[in-house]
């Protein structure tokens, strides 16, 4: 499993045509939202325990840190829009009254073909501005992308849950299976021989229709689930660094320590000082506008009275 960039300082999009014999050696995830949008072909993401199924018109948002795996089942031209919350939320508030609900989550959106166009026209302005690449790029690309996501908020279709085909290969389902037995018992021992027994499939057919569907191994798929849960107990509990490893299914909390940091980047009690003090400075913004908000409020009062 791999992270693709650490960071990125604006919003950025790319262009690629993929054959259907083009292979991702390795899932892999991001340290910000991915746009994932299908112009022509069809591809197949497992993602969040799920696959979903992309045609011409198509596109998924992709929450940080979440693992993806995409197969081409046809030659697809897609694009790729690499964008932060911050691009579509200040002080708190989004650009629109739902944008965390409809676009800051994991979403599978469909541009009916009477939009298509339109869409497309957004997309090639945008990819003409990533070749432009100066002082005013950063604001243009970010008014771009807003008004993709009106539009979208106008017109297309919305789907939040796993849309497997009816031309799913046999036996993905029983990985799928597994792959949300894995999320669900990741704090218990678990074995690729328990596993395998529980699909009724012997351990080395398993383990390669394992990595075939979901890009990775099972041991590895496991242990990416621990660290996720880990992540979210550093960020919502004072639990101490061995509680959290012991929590989240790791016996040794050394290797606890080390995975962690190969994931994320930093140490666990590095991630926890860090995320408090973001929560410390959102807060603080949030405040700061309500503050302003009333403030104004009152001062429009005022006026009103001297009328």
């Amino acid at each position: 499993m791999r992270v693709s960039d650490l960071n990125i300082d604006r919003i950025y999009i790319n262009q690629t045509t993929r054959a259907s014999s083009y292979h991702m050696t390795e899932n892999h995830y991001h340290y910000y939202y991915e746009l994932f949008y299908v112009r022509q072909g069809t591809c197949r993401f497992f993602l969040n325990n799920g696959l979903y199924d992309l045609h011409g018109g198509d596109f998924l948002i992709i929450p940080p840190h979440m693992v993806h795996y995409n197969r081409y089942l046809t030659s697809c031209l897609r694009i790729n829009v690499y964008f932060k919350e911050s691009d579509l939320v200040r002080e708190g508030a989004g650009f629109l009254p739902d944008v965390r609900e409809r676009f800051l989550c994991l979403v599978l959106v469909h541009i009916p073909a009477a939009y298509r166009d339109m869409m497309d026209g957004i997309c090639e302005a945008m990819l003409q501005e990533e070749k432009v690449d100066d002082a005013n790029t950063r604001m243009m690309m970010e008014m771009f992308l807003k008004q993709f996501l009106v539009n979208c908020e106008r017109h297309c279709i919305f789907h939040y849950e796993s849309t497997l085909s009816s031309r799913a290969q046999a036996g993905d389902e029983g990985i799928l299976s597994a792959a949300r037995f894995l999320t669900e018992h990741y704090a218990t021992h678990i074995t690729l021989n328990a596993m395998a027994d529980r699909a009724g499939l012997s351990p080395s057919y398993f383990s390669k229709k394992f990595r075939a569907v979901t890009g990775m191994g099972m041991k590895e798929y496991l242990s990416y689930v621990r660290l996720e849960h880990a992540s979210k107990e550093l960020q919502s509990t004072d639990h101490s660094i061995t509680e959290v490893a012991i929590n989240s299914g790791f016996s040794d909390s050394n290797y606890f320590k080390d995975a962690f940091k190969k994931m994320y980047g930093i140490s666990p009690r590095a991630y926890r000082a860090e995320r408090e003090k973001t929560d410390q400075i959102v807060q603080g913004s949030i405040l700061r506008a309500r503050r302003e908000e009333e403030a104004r409020k009152k001062r429009n009062a005022a006026k009103g009275g001297k009328g």
